[in-house]
């Protein structure tokens, strides 16, 4: 009998599980995808709590990684290493860090400075953290549009069961064969 998911201990333990599963580089697109999926949604709060400079660098962040991943390799240390300085070197939070911004705005920022991480070091937690991300972003949602919203019955909710059961199916399609295209960036959304 499948273990029900009923709190983030729960989730966190079943995503490692899975993720154990994938080599270094499947982990790395699932963190991309996931890191993706945060950026593009949540586009309309990072319009409003950025720059358009930040927001452009974030979103060539992105893109770079998904050349490199779409190209079959995982990016050198140099390429990395430039990622790394584009995202430490355009951040208006950093400057202003008490600045009132939407907690997705943080969430987004921090799931694709932990690709970059990810991307360096062959490590479960932190492709686990990412798509723990995900999920954060859509309580932050719930919190915000239901009233009526208890964590206590997160697990529950269909937007989170869709969202996990979407995790889930990208973790199994990267088992298996898969082609190295861009229709990875939007498969199962």
């Amino acid at each position: 009998m499948k273990k029900p998911i009923t709190n983030m201990d729960d989730y966190a333990e079943l995503m490692a599980k899975h993720l154990r599963t994938l080599r270094h580089f499947e982990r790395c697109l699932f963190s991309v995808w996931c890191a993706d999926h945060l950026l593009t949604s949540h586009a309309e709060h990072l319009e409003e709590n950025m720059s358009e400079l930040d927001l452009r660098t974030l979103q060539e962040i992105v893109n770079d990684l998904w050349d490199s991943l779409l190209g079959g390799v995982i990016p050198e240390t140099d390429q990395l290493n430039a990622l790394d300085m584009e995202f430490m070197g355009n951040n208006d939070e950093w400057s202003a860090p008490m600045k009132d911004i939407h907690p997705a705005v943080s969430i987004v920022k921090q799931s694709i400075g932990m690709c970059i991480l990810c991307c360096r070091r062959n490590d479960v937690g932190l492709a686990q953290t990412i798509a723990q991300l995900v999920i954060d972003c859509v309580e932050c949602t719930l919190e915000e549009n239901g009233p009526s919203f208890s964590p206590d019955t997160l697990f529950e909710h269909p937007q989170i069961q869709h969202e996990l059961e979407t995790q889930l199916a990208m973790i199994k399609h990267l088992k298996g064969e898969y082609d190295l295209d861009s229709n990875l960036r939007m498969m199962f959304r």
